[in-house]
């Protein structure tokens, strides 16, 4: 007996689960019709899953139609803001330069070219003016001044020319010598004030020495200025490594040194000085 009534029990049991497994598929596939009552059935879950994604769905074609919308237009202002600039006719800073639907304003359009000419900084004829100005003040004539003006900028459109011609020529582009010639032109003395007038360096100094060098062996120091070596006077370290490879490997040459404002001559075998420091001499 109680064997029959747990097998009644088991068989209750099952059939409600089926029931409800059954129940919610059968209710998916009834079509959407009236209650008895006349109200619409409420949507299943799925219904409402698919609902709410194709809701996203165009929310997120929307804000991508609109951000496109937004890129061509600020590339177009871009395009156009490209176009004033290149007529000259963007408005002038600290006030406009158009008149209310009317044509750019020529005075508004003068006024900022000539600002942008004054921070600009100045012109040649202001530069020349004040390089004249320093050449006096370090012992040229003013006549003399104006030829050294004239003449450095006669062997620099020399040098252009000549790097111009040798590019067109496929040749070597050659070391710009302009400096050489008005070294030459000028003489030692006067080619050094010119420099000084320039802002340029007339020593070499000596910021470091390396041990066992022939420098440190000689008595070379930092904080030593070269002035000249094997009795030619030199202005860069440049310079005074092309004259180190000059005469016999190993001969004594004289070189001399400003010392705490006093002139020291040092002797030291031709070759590798074993220094560092110095700068290039460059415009």
């Amino acid at each position: 007996m109680l064997k029959t009534l747990l097998l009644v029990v088991v068989g209750l049991v099952a059939g409600l689960a089926i029931g409800f497994w059954v129940a919610p598929d059968a209710a998916s596939t009834l079509p959407e019709t009236e209650s008895s009552n006349g109200s619409m059935p409420a949507p299943s879950p799925a219904a409402n899953d698919g609902a709410a994604a194709a809701r996203l769905a165009a929310l997120e074609n929307a804000f991508e139609t609109e951000v496109d919308q937004r890129l061509a237009l600020e590339q177009r202002v871009a395009e156009l803001a490209a176009q004033l600039e290149a007529l000259d006719q963007r408005p002038a800073t600290g006030g406009p330069a158009t008149l209310a639907g009317g044509p750019p304003d020529p005075a508004a359009i003068a006024e900022r070219r000539e600002r942008i000419r004054r921070s600009a900084g100045p012109g040649n004829e202001e530069a020349e003016r004040r390089f004249a100005e320093q050449l006096i003040a370090n012992g040229f004539a003013p006549d003399r001044a104006e030829w050294i003006i004239r003449r450095t900028e006669q062997l620099r459109m020399e040098a252009l020319q000549a790097q111009y011609d040798a590019r067109r020529d496929g040749r070597p582009v050659e070391m710009d010598a302009s400096d050489q010639t008005l070294r030459a032109e000028l003489g030692e003395d006067d080619y050094e004030r010119y420099l000084r007038a320039y802002g340029r360096q007339t020593t070499i100094p000596v910021r470091d020495v390396l041990a066992s060098s022939p420098a440190e062996r000689s008595g070379l120091k930092p904080g030593d200025e070269i002035v000249a070596y094997a009795g030619k006077r030199v202005f860069d370290l440049r310079e005074l490594n092309n004259l180190t490879f000059q005469g016999t490997p190993g001969e004594s040459v004289v070189v001399e040194v400003r010392r705490d404002g006093q002139s020291v001559q040092l002797v030291l075998p031709r070759g590798p000085l074993g220094i560092t420091g110095g700068a290039f001499r460059g415009r």
